[in-house]
């Protein structure tokens, strides 16, 4: 028990499920017919993993991978649903819920076509149980489910953050920003005060404060950063990292623009003779016990579109 695992999807129309304490492999998840762009995981027992995927083809999927050494269980695909009935439609994003179990489990999925799709797995079926549509006009572009559960918030590709009660069903807020460029990438803190998001132009990042339902701060990263593909909270609400095309950066949250960390593309990683720049784009996550514990230790792995390789740095 204990063991942190990175779930991770590729061009290759595969997700990869790695367990970062041991370094290895524990797992390729295949049958998708595109380019996997979405994945969650979440560690249900200490035998098994649930692993949600989304991929180009508009497929969602739901996995159960065993995590457990020594053990001769194989990965089950528990269900495949098809996103807006074969309409071009992609999921942009996907959640495990927390509250799913090994026979019982919940998976929230964001679609392109400004749709919110819950999905439900229970007695060996897996289906859509509940499906909000946006207005007309609108389409998801990210997503992200805030840390009470209940609470969904989506990206557009017109700048647009919907925050969207999953409760009553129905839009709580709608927050305008990034100058109408779309939102890629949105990370909620893990008190869930705070909402940031990136955009695929040259809009600063957004920090949003979800009590009050306006901005509260904007980011200007440096210019060694490039355009933000990704951010995330560091899971004690200390730290936001954000990663762009030349770096990744570690600010402290409310003072925002104080960077105490870079991850830096020029750092070289060797492999046999060869030494080459790691690049530092895209799908930054944290993990670790948290800095606030004993000799606690915290790691961020980031990876980059087109490589294969997921880099880890250790922050102290």
């Amino acid at each position: 028990g204990g063991d942190e695992y990175i779930v991770s999807g590729g061009h290759d129309k595969q997700a990869i499920v790695y367990n970062v304490t041991s370094g290895q492999i524990v797992a390729t998840l295949s049958g998708a017919g595109g380019d996997v762009t979405a994945v969650s995981g979440m560690v249900v027992t200490d035998k098994v993993m649930l692993v949600g995927t989304g991929s180009s083809d508009g497929l969602v999927r739901l996995y159960s991978v065993p995590i457990a050494s020594g053990g001769d269980d194989e990965v089950q695909l528990l269900g495949s649903e098809q996103l807006g009935k074969g309409e071009g439609v992609v999921p942009v994003s996907v959640v495990v819920h927390f509250s799913s179990t090994a026979e019982s489990a919940t998976v929230i999925v964001g679609g392109s076509d400004g749709s919110v799709n819950v999905f439900k797995f229970s007695e060996s079926r897996f289906k859509l149980i509940t499906y909000l549509k946006s207005e007309d006009g609108i389409n998801f572009s990210s997503g992200c489910i805030h840390p009470d559960g209940l609470i969904y918030a989506a990206g557009t590709t017109t700048g647009k953050l919907l925050i969207y009660d999953l409760k009553t069903q129905a839009v709580a807020g709608t927050l305008e920003g990034h100058d109408g460029s779309p939102i890629n990438c949105i990370s909620v803190s893990e008190n869930g005060y705070h909402v940031a998001t990136s955009s695929s132009g040259d809009s600063p990042i957004h920090i949003w404060d979800l009590r009050k339902l306006k901005l509260s701060a904007i980011i200007t990263p440096p210019s060694d950063v490039g355009t933000v593909t990704s951010l995330a909270f560091d899971p004690m609400g200390l730290y936001l990292a954000y990663s762009g095309e030349e770096s990744t950066k570690v600010c402290v949250v409310k003072d925002w623009d104080r960077v105490v960390s870079s991850l830096s593309k020029t750092k070289t990683v060797t492999t046999g003779n060869n030494s080459q720049a790691a690049p530092t784009c895209g799908g930054v996550v944290w993990g670790g016990k948290g800095l606030e514990e004993d000799g606690g230790k915290v790691w961020i792995a980031a990876g980059c579109d087109g490589e294969k390789p997921i880099r880890f740095w250790g922050v102290e």
